[in-house]
């Protein structure tokens, strides 16, 4: 039985949830950074990198403790932060000495759930969220008054992290892989995105977000948002089928690039790349590619156009194949990938227990 059977939810005030909650103390706008050793992360209102917009020296003002839950108030993005930190502008912090990374996390995803009401038109002031209640798990103290269950929501964090890291190692690449080999030493030229991949076309299985069937959430729905690999949320099977899996995404407005594993719906404006030879070993590497030479469109008249894509060339990896022809090294890029794959996941998890 799960952690979360024996928990019992109530909305309660977050103010009542948190002893403190306020604006981080320490904060300043990215111009007023000091230069030195980037140690401490930079939490801004940005959806990416748990709100992390990067690393600083120690500043002025000593940094903000870890332990805390962080939300931006103008993006309505929440986060929890395990070390010291500096703040933006907007960007408050829940408090309480009950919390830890565990709980912390369950959290997280309560408060994210709760504030998916607020939006650019009807922001989440300090005042909106300090009369905005959230569902946590409750009990009774010894007075027989209504508190937040903390030991209870510890278990559940504890539970659903074990079940997360034993999925990773599932995940991850086998042992077998060498992750002490050296690189394989590639030759990198500039080719056209249509000479690397076989097609690039727009996704048939788009929708309208607010049109969408509703139901289970079951395949991913692939926006142009730049956080969670471009996926923005799960939707269930939808009147045309899905776009199948194993094909590289481009969101033409944003410039945004990922890899998609299994069959997706996407919003407008999606472009797919697809190759026979494709893997998610060497997708990585040519994500990677993609995205150093979208740097160069922009929003406005500089977009990322069909056209303009298909005039474009990334650096990928050649070889020359028994006719003398420059091809693409498929296989190259595919070792690249999976040798750099390896060492990230056993820097992540260096055991395969839990």
């Amino acid at each position: 039985m799960s952690a979360y059977d024996d928990l019992t939810f109530e909305p309660m005030l977050i103010t009542d949830v948190f002893s403190g909650y306020r604006q981080a103390p320490a904060w300043l706008n990215t111009n007023q950074v000091l230069p030195g050793e980037p140690v401490f992360p930079h939490v801004t209102n940005s959806a990416l990198g748990n709100s992390v917009a990067g690393f600083i020296s120690h500043q002025r003002e000593r940094p903000n403790p870890g332990n805390a839950i962080t939300v931006g108030i103008d993006t309505q993005v929440v986060a929890y932060q395990p070390v010291a930190f500096y703040g933006a502008t907007k960007v408050y912090e829940l408090r309480s000495p009950h919390l830890n990374s565990l709980n912390g996390l369950v959290l997280t995803s309560v408060l994210r759930r709760a504030i998916e009401k607020f939006s650019w038109g009807y922001k989440a002031s300090a005042g909106r969220l300090a009369k905005t209640h959230i569902m946590v798990p409750v009990t009774r103290n010894e007075a027989g008054e209504q508190v937040v269950d903390w030991e209870g929501m510890t278990r559940l964090g504890e539970e659903l992290t074990a079940l997360a890291i034993a999925h990773a190692h599932d995940a991850r690449t086998p042992d077998s892989v060498d992750v002490g080999s050296s690189l394989p030493d590639l030759s990198f030229e500039p080719v056209f995105i249509t000479d690397v991949f076989e097609t690039m076309r727009a996704s048939t299985a788009w929708y309208d977000k607010t049109k969408l069937r509703q139901g289970d959430g079951v395949f991913p729905f692939v926006s142009r948002t730049k956080s969670s690999n471009g996926i923005d949320g799960f939707t269930p099977r939808q009147e045309k089928p899905p776009e199948p899996g194993n094909a590289i995404t481009i969101g033409l407005d944003t410039q945004t690039i990922a890899y998609q594993p299994v069959p997706f719906y996407t919003s407008q404006n999606i472009q797919v790349l697809r190759h026979p030879s494709l893997v998610e070993d060497n997708a990585l590497v040519l994500v990677s590619c993609l995205r150093e030479q979208m740097g160069k469109f922009s929003w406005g008249g500089n977009g990322a156009t069909l056209g303009r894509l298909k005039a474009t060339r990334i650096m990928a990896a050649v070889t020359t194949d028994d006719s003398g022809n420059q091809v693409v090294d498929w296989e190259g890029m595919t070792l690249y990938g999976r040798i750099l794959r390896a060492r990230a996941e056993r820097r992540m998890f260096p055991t395969t227990t839990v």
